[in-house]
């Protein structure tokens, strides 16, 4: 049996570094150098609350929460942080920073996704082939193509918490398209991103091998800012995209715009109250926008 005890202290543990370490006065981590081991440690799976140093590039705008703290497990990584839910088998979000220096030459990864032991000891850890035959894609959340700095730095992107399913339509579909919006902002326009996505799910969702819970819709989270700025630089002028897309089959050619809604409809959907971090003013109305560009 898994002692919630811990799992409650380790969270509060992991909330009291993040935030301190996220504050407007904090120091923020250089850009990842794809020749720096430090930034893409050969064990990539390791969870510990020492990488949070790192890893608070990844979810300065704040650590989402719900009203119960039993479904979320938090995990860091050096290429991006998430909350995992036990109860469903999949990451509730997942939380990371984008600029053009985390795209590089690592080609993508081949062969079977990766199933993440750094999980604890009792808990079901999903692997490959549980989604193998089922219809559904492994959606990154992290995109693939958001990790080449380093070979390291990719395969982190098909560890199984990383992953929803996700029909190919959506995926390929509007969800790309908006990965590659996302790109486009980075290399051709130098944007710094802060981005945040998951699932929203109904009370009883399908499930893959009856373990792995299906997303009904994804959602993701954009703040948009100038290359190398900070929570700081964050007001309620900053551009925000939010989008909510149904998991379904025939939307393949839709553009991703027709998917917006606002940070707002997406915390009442999944019940997670998100970009804690930012001023109360200035949250209240990032929160409520539409982005209309």
């Amino acid at each position: 049996m898994i002692n919630t005890k811990f799992l409650k202290i380790y969270a509060l543990a992991f909330l009291s570094v993040i935030v301190s370490a996220c504050s407007n006065n904090a120091v923020a981590p250089k850009d990842p150098n794809p020749n720096d081991t430090t930034h893409t440690p050969t064990d990539t799976t390791k969870t510990t609350i020492d990488t949070v140093a790192f890893s608070n590039i990844h979810s300065c705008m704040g650590i989402a929460a719900d009203a119960m703290p039993d479904d979320d497990y938090y995990m860091t990584k050096p290429q991006f942080v998430l909350s995992y839910n036990r109860f469903k088998n999949v990451p509730n979000w997942v939380s990371w920073n984008l600029n053009a220096s985390w795209y590089g030459d690592a080609e993508r990864r081949t062969g079977n996704f990766i199933t993440d032991r750094s999980l604890p000891a009792g808990w079901y850890q999903v692997t490959h082939g549980d989604y193998t035959n089922s219809g559904y894609d492994r959606g990154h959340m992290v995109r693939s193509e958001e990790r080449t700095a380093s070979r390291a730095d990719n395969d982190s992107t098909f560890l199984m918490t990383n992953i929803l399913a996700q029909y190919n339509d959506m995926n390929a579909g509007p969800w790309g398209k908006l990965e590659n919006y996302c790109e486009d902002l980075c290399k051709d326009q130098n944007k710094e991103l802060y981005l945040i996505a998951g699932g929203i799910f109904s009370a009883k969702p399908t499930l893959l091998n009856e373990k792995v819970a299906v997303p009904d819709e994804c959602f993701k989270i954009v703040i948009i800012l100038e290359r190398g700025q900070r929570l700081k630089d964050v007001t309620s002028a900053t551009r925000v995209i939010a989008v909510k897309m149904p998991n379904v089959k025939g939307i393949r050619t839709n553009d991703w715009k027709m998917y917006r809604t606002s940070v707002d409809e997406i915390e009442q959907l999944t019940g997670y109250d998100f970009l804690k971090n930012i001023g109360k003013f200035a949250q209240d109305s990032l929160e409520m926008k539409v982005d209309a560009l």
